[in-house]
């Protein structure tokens, strides 16, 4: 696919989805830059794109895609979502770990992107840097708890609960189902956007942020890492030097010795401008048959297909998509940080207009605003956070 770089951000055309991403830009204070805004578009964009285009294939093997579908490359719909495929389990303590059977429309999100349109909204409604202890708020806030198991999993209800019964948030990771697992980084992109520029902050707010769903400490349990190593990665992404050497080197700084050796394993794989197919031997010697919850291999194909495809927004998705295993946390990141480099002249247009028109009527999620929408609130929590830095810096230069 040729991606067309002369296509407008902006377009013209009418429609729901464009009158309100017109609308929330046009509330922004231009603090900062035209082109940061567009880059968070495409950064909320690009993260919608992966989770819903990944969530296709998630859990099947390379070779499964490949005689399914032959190579995914656009947005699909799934319909009768979990049908025959994930049984009502009962639990020995607390609430089953339910699975409605429901029709996935293109473009629709899954748990992974509720999470992170509650930590957005958080983000915006704040105006700026958030607390674990802020995004708590907004699950109690916006989740509504008979819709566990469509879109949010029902194993988020262990975190809703805790924290509507009063749970320090600080604390309900522990409990959460799926310790050590990569369900906690799919929050972290709004806690880089709010960042910009400050990797090394986004990265400590994940930390925080992300006791919500997960614990450090514990003995080969990487997942906060790793959840500070995407933060780190999409704060420098938007910075506006940035390079794709630099955001690998951004998100790799904020590992320990072990899950950093991993990682720069899968990234030098295969050389940049190769051919993102070698992937899968990776995937085949290193990984097949155990758990694809593995936040550390998620991480490292991530930024390999990042790193392959040369942060091309729409190559890194296609790669992440059709490589099997935890497909969409895979093309969630890789397209993220490929689209905070490049933008919105580099993503294909039906992405968002699909994106949007599918969100205002979602009968599901937690939040029905569109990427630009998201995007500009985003935007105007960064440009807040920046005039605080500003002000800092005024009363003691």
């Amino acid at each position: 696919m040729t991606v067309n770089s002369g296509w407008d951000p902006r377009p013209e055309s009418a429609g729901l989805f464009q009158q309100r991403g017109e609308q929330a830009v046009a509330s922004v204070p231009d603090l900062a830059s035209p082109e940061l805004l567009d880059r968070i578009v495409a950064v909320e964009t690009a993260a919608t794109v992966g989770h819903s285009m990944g969530d296709v294939t998630e859990g099947m093997d390379w070779t499964e895609i490949e005689a399914k579908y032959g190579l995914v490359t656009e947005l699909l719909p799934q319909p009768n979502k979990w049908r025959d495929s994930r049984p009502n389990l009962p639990v020995r303590r607390g609430y089953a770990n339910v699975y409605t059977v429901h029709d996935r429309p293109p473009g629709m999100s899954e748990d992974g992107h509720e999470r992170h349109r509650l930590s957005a909204t958080a983000v915006i409604e704040k105006k700026g840097r958030v607390t674990v202890e802020d995004v708590a708020r907004i699950w109690i806030r916006d989740i509504d708890p008979a819709r566990f198991g469509i879109l949010l999993g029902g194993q988020d209800q262990v975190i809703y609960y805790s924290a509507k019964a009063g749970v320090p948030p600080w604390e309900i990771g522990k409990f959460a189902y799926f310790p050590g697992a990569w369900g906690v980084t799919a929050m972290m992109i709004p806690i880089g956007v709010v960042n910009v520029g400050n990797p090394k902050q986004a990265a400590l707010d994940a930390l925080d942020v992300g006791r919500l769903k997960d614990l450090s400490g514990v003995n080969g349990n990487y997942a906060l890492e790793i959840a500070s190593a995407v933060a780190a990665g999409v704060a420098e992404g938007l910075s506006k030097d940035a390079t794709a050497e630099s955001v690998v080197q951004a998100a790799l700084a904020h590992l320990s010795p072990e899950p950093r050796a991993e990682v720069e394993r899968a990234i030098e794989y295969v050389p940049a401008g190769g051919d993102w197919r070698k992937l899968r031997e990776l995937l085949d010697t290193y990984y097949k048959g155990r758990t694809i919850l593995w936040p550390v291999e998620t991480l490292g194909t991530a930024l390999a297909c990042f790193w392959v495809t040369q942060a091309n927004p729409y190559e890194a998705a296609v790669a992440a998509t059709n490589l099997g295993r935890d497909t969409d946390g895979r093309a969630c990141v890789a397209t993220s940080l490929a689209a905070a480099l490049r933008g919105t002249a580099a993503l294909p247009p039906e992405w968002e207009q699909i994106i949007s028109e599918q969100v205002v009527n979602d009968p599901y999620t937690v939040a029905q605003r569109t990427p630009r929408e998201t995007a500009a609130g985003l935007y105007a929590a960064a440009n807040a956070n920046l005039a605080e830095i500003r002000r800092q810096l005024d009363r003691v230069g």
